[in-house]
């Protein structure tokens, strides 16, 4: 029987993997070796997700607004970020209520984790991916 862990997520994580998983293949590292990021899940229900690959190049421009084709391309291929609600489904099952995404497609849809905790380490994983994040 799958434990719950709304009590225990609550606070601030770091970023240690990003996996995707393919089938029956090697698991491949999403963002790289030593990807970045943050997960907060706050007791009022709201959570804040923020991942990127280590070593994103500079802009030329100093503007956020003019950057090349190719800039903005790999800025947004290299970062992955939502926010929203988020609820305890069945135990280790969390939903994500998605109200801000940088992929626009996710705003106003649910997105489906499941969690266990070991220890200071947080593993959520989907179908394609495993994330692992350590208490901060």
């Amino acid at each position: 029987m799958k434990e719950s862990v709304k009590d225990k997520i609550v606070g601030t994580w770091k970023l240690l993997s990003w996996k995707y998983v393919p089938g029956d293949s090697e698991p491949v590292e999403f963002f790289g070796k030593n990807p970045l990021g943050i997960l907060m899940y706050d007791t009022h229900g709201y959570m804040n997700a923020q991942l990127m690959k280590s070593g994103r190049s500079n802009f030329t421009s100093a503007s956020m607004a003019e950057g090349t084709p190719e800039e903005f391309t790999e800025a947004y291929l290299s970062y992955a970020a939502y926010w929203g609600k988020y609820y305890e489904k069945s135990p280790g099952e969390l939903i994500h209520e998605v109200e801000g995404s940088l992929f626009p497609n996710w705003v106003g849809h649910d997105e489906i984790r499941y969690a266990k905790i070991e220890g200071d380490y947080l593993i959520l994983s989907t179908p394609m991916f495993q994330v692992t994040w350590k208490r901060a």
